[in-house]
């Protein structure tokens, strides 16, 4: 059977779910505060942990960040997308023949913004690995709601961690042996000054390098972020988080958010009370955590992380949800940044990299940490403020019409 142009019929304004769009545009904040720190900081420093040396506010601003935000937003972020996955291919069985083929295209044209977003704008690009990750998605596309929580749950937390730990407790035996031990220390202690190495000089091309030297740099980082093992942790807990939104869309929580209000209060209850002491554990005891050297301490504070990160992404959905079911019109204001999500997301690097970036107008390190997020603060409010100027006359962001345009394979007007 073969598609027809009726069936390629992307979502109609009515048909979007104005808490979702909600959320994403939450999300977009939370990624752009943790960002901001890795538009003046190389890739690879994300291994030194937390920057201690940072005083008073900066610390404070720092510390804020580094305990509620990251490892929270990329959760939520991807979250969104596997539920978005259900969304979309329960849309797309209801207009086309071969949903499958149509999600596929909608990878494979997100693969394209991605790569290109990574090697010529900003290394931290997350699209490529949404893509490459989002095939999976479609062994898991008849499955019910429970079975999508299991699966997401052993990819986000339990496969991670039993690797973690596993690695940790082999290191751990060999260290018993007086000659493997010094073998290993010096292994260690080579890495981290390879490391310091590599930052010290991705600092040097970022603060004053060309475009080409920056696209060079992207490139070695793009290798020692990912193929250099990061996939291999960083892989399933982004897929476990696909899978875990996934089962909320499954469920049909956002297609009736007031049938679930219990749901949602049950989010905040457990959420902030498991996720909230172990952030603070985290944000008390992560801070000085060796990155290089994985030991029993390193893998129980990062199942400690593990455990926070899910627990308060849950929370701040579930708060979120509840404020919108209370009627909070500022929940409102939120959507249509959400609704331009991938235009934004781009945005910000494109600015950011310019501001920053040598090729640009070269403000690497001129500031600290305090001053770089009331940057990204008012950053956002801004990006908020042009998304509703934008949907008055425009049915979607530009980079969300050439996604739907070449994903469909037709052209539609813009326009409302």
């Amino acid at each position: 059977m073969t598609e027809t142009t009726t069936d390629h019929t992307p979502v109609g304004e009515n048909e979007r779910i104005v808490l979702l769009d909600a959320l994403r545009g939450f999300a977009l904040l939370g990624i752009l505060l943790m960002n901001i720190e890795f538009f003046q900081r190389p890739l690879q420093a994300i291994m030194l942990g937390f920057e201690s040396d940072q005083q008073g506010l900066d610390y404070m601003v720092a510390w804020f960040s580094f305990t509620f935000v990251q490892g929270k937003f990329y959760t939520l972020f991807s979250f969104l997308f596997g539920l978005g996955f259900v969304v979309f291919m329960d849309r797309a069985v209801q207009k086309t023949t071969r949903p499958k083929r149509l999600f596929f295209r909608r990878l494979l044209i997100l693969l394209v913004i991605g790569v290109a977003h990574l090697f010529l704008v900003w290394g931290g690009d997350i699209l490529h690995l949404y893509a490459f990750l989002g095939l999976v998605l479609m062994l898991f596309i008849n499955s019910p709601a429970k079975r999508l929580w299991k699966w997401g749950v052993s990819f986000y937390f339990l496969l991670p961690v039993l690797m973690l730990w596993l690695g940790a407790l082999a290191i751990q035996a060999a260290m018993s042996e007086p000659e493997v031990a010094a073998q290993m220390q010096s292994e260690f202690e080579q890495d981290k000054v390879s490391l310091l190495a590599d930052v010290a000089r991705g600092e040097a091309i970022y603060a004053g390098g060309d475009y080409w030297q920056a696209v060079q740099w992207r490139i070695e980082e793009w290798y020692a972020m990912y193929l250099d093992g990061g996939l291999l942790f960083f892989g399933p807990i982004i897929l476990g988080a696909f899978l875990i939104g996934a089962a909320f869309g499954r469920r049909g929580v956002f297609s009736d958010v007031s049938a679930h209000r219990g749901l949602f209060k049950r989010m905040v209850l457990w959420g902030y009370g498991v996720g909230l002491p172990a952030t603070l554990y985290w944000g008390y005891a992560g801070r000085g955590l060796d990155m290089l050297y994985p030991t029993i301490e390193y893998a129980g504070m990062i199942t400690v992380s593990q455990i926070a990160n899910l627990a308060m992404c849950l929370a701040y959905i579930g708060t979120l949800s509840l404020l919108f079911l209370h009627g909070a019109r500022w929940i409102h204001y939120l959507a249509p940044a959400g609704r331009m999500a991938l235009t934004n997301y781009l945005l910000q690097s494109v600015v950011f990299t310019m501001l920053f970036y040598g090729y640009g107008l070269g403000l690497y390190g001129e500031y600290g940490r305090a001053a770089t997020t009331l940057m990204a603060v008012v950053f956002y409010a801004l990006q908020l403020w042009l998304s509703h100027l934008w949907l008055r006359r425009f049915r979607m962001g530009p980079m969300e019409w050439c996604w739907r345009t070449l994903t469909y394979g037709e052209i539609r007007s813009i326009k409302h």
